[in-house]
């Protein structure tokens, strides 16, 4: 849609954008075609859309997709969704980050995700039992930068492991704000996402997520102090030949998954 479009269909519809839900409608035909084409849909399966809007990205994949699976929380647009009767589109009215969603493995998430929860529900899909096997999103850039970030960055955290040791990342392309309607007052970015299982094993029970989060909660912090609950500290350390001095910020996802596998907490 153009934004002449979206403004005569949101007048028709007597909606003003929220921005508590983090509506910005996309009206940019290039950038709508970069994302289906980084999404590289085929015609047997199944996609995820979280903040389905106005239906410009759902109609685009309904028409190369064998189902859509489309999450919208404003009563208002899913109303006007349920008219459009697509026939291989299911729309769930709920919230992205925690409404039921009947998918099984292999499925993709293709999005424009509204600013408000897309960390949430990116953490939703990534932490889920049977994952997409490619997120293609829109997120605020610097959300985007932090996803794909590479160790010793300034970006570079928490979001950026939990995601990386189960997805390969990659920033593919920045979005400016006139891309929406209404403007943003940042940039946006595509996202691509590709599931793959990390060069180390990361151990049954192994405490990953428990120490990333310590280990980035005073991330000036030497990392052996913020690990002070675990029996093992010294020892790990040495066993994964991470300096005792060193940072959060320093290691590498391979020794991360290293570390949670080398520690125990105290019992």
């Amino acid at each position: 849609m153009t934004l002449t479009e979206v403004r005569r269909l949101l007048d028709l519809l007597d909606l003003r954008p929220s921005k508590v839900l983090g509506q910005n409608f996309l009206i940019d035909a290039n950038i709508l075609r970069i994302i289906l084409e980084q999404a590289d849909i085929r015609p047997d399966e199944t996609v995820v859309e979280v903040g389905p809007g106005l239906g410009v990205l759902t109609f685009a994949l309904a028409a190369c997709a064998r189902r859509v699976v489309a999450v919208e929380k404003d009563p208002r647009l899913f109303d006007y969704l349920r008219r459009q009767r697509w026939p291989n589109v299911e729309l769930v009215h709920g919230d992205g980050v925690e409404a039921p969603l009947s998918v099984s493995a292999p499925f993709k998430v293709v999005s424009n995700l509204p600013y408000s929860v897309s960390t949430p529900v990116l953490e939703r899909f990534v932490e889920a039992g049977e994952k997409p096997r490619r997120m293609v999103v829109t997120v605020q850039r610097e959300v985007a930068e932090r996803l794909a970030a590479k160790s010793g960055t300034e970006d570079y955290g928490a979001l950026t492991l939990w995601t990386q040791v189960y997805y390969h990342v990659t920033l593919a392309h920045v979005v400016s704000p006139g891309c929406f309607y209404p403007k943003p007052h940042v940039d946006s970015a595509i996202v691509v996402m590709d599931r793959r299982d990390p060069r180390v094993k990361l151990e049954p029970g192994a405490p990953f997520h428990a120490i990333v989060r310590l280990g980035f909660n005073q991330r000036r912090k030497m990392l052996k102090k913020l690990l002070a609950a675990y029996d093992n500290v010294s020892a790990a350390f040495e066993a994964v030949g991470i300096s005792p001095t060193a940072r959060g910020e320093e290691l590498g996802l391979d020794q991360w998954i290293q570390l949670a596998n080398e520690l125990r907490p105290r019992s």
